[in-house]
C-alpha cells in the first residue's frame, strides 16, 4: 500500500513535471515544530518510494519526528538553476521558523510518511 507521501509525489510529478524539493527536517513536540536542518533536490521522476526518501532523511544523522516539503519550479517550468534554489531554502527556513503554519502551504509527513497538518493552538 503507497503512503500519502508516495501518492502526493506521483500527483506532484503529474502536475508539474520535474521540480526542486526543498526538505525541512522537523522535530515536533507537545505545541510546537522547530526545524532542525534543511536541503534541497531535484527530483526529475516519481519512482521514489517512502522507504527511498526515509533513508536520504534519516542519512542526515540528526533525529527527526515529522519533515517538510515545498516544491520550487523554474519560470519556464522544472527545477530551479542551485543558487536561486539556495536562496528560495533559506527563504523558507525562515518562513517556518518565523510561523510554523507555513509547514501547512507545503506537505507536512510524519515518519511513516503520513501527511501531518499544523494547527494554531488555543491559548
Amino acid at each position: 500500500m503507497k503512503t500519502d507521501f508516495e501518492h502526493w509525489l506521483t500527483a506532484q510529478f503529474g502536475e508539474t513535471g520535474s521540480f526542486t524539493l526543498f526538505i525541512l527536517l522537523m522535530r515536533i513536540g507537545e505545541s510546537d515544530a522547530v526545524p532542525l536542518k534543511s536541503s534541497y533536490a531535484h527530483l526529475i521522476g516519481d519512482e521514489m518510494t517512502w522507504s527511498e526518501m526515509r533513508g536520504l532523511l534519516d542519512s542526515a544523522g540528526t533525529p527527526w519526528d515529522g519533515v517538510a516539503f515545498f516544491v520550487g519550479l523554474g519560470h519556464a517550468g522544472g527545477p530551479l538553476a542551485d543558487d536561486v534554489a539556495r536562496r528560495k531554502l533559506a527563504e523558507v527556513e525562515a518562513d517556518v521558523q518565523g510561523d510554523p503554519l507555513t509547514l501547512n502551504r507545503g506537505r507536512f509527513f510524519d515518519r511513516e510518511g503520513r501527511q501531518l497538518r499544523i494547527d494554531e493552538a488555543a491559548a
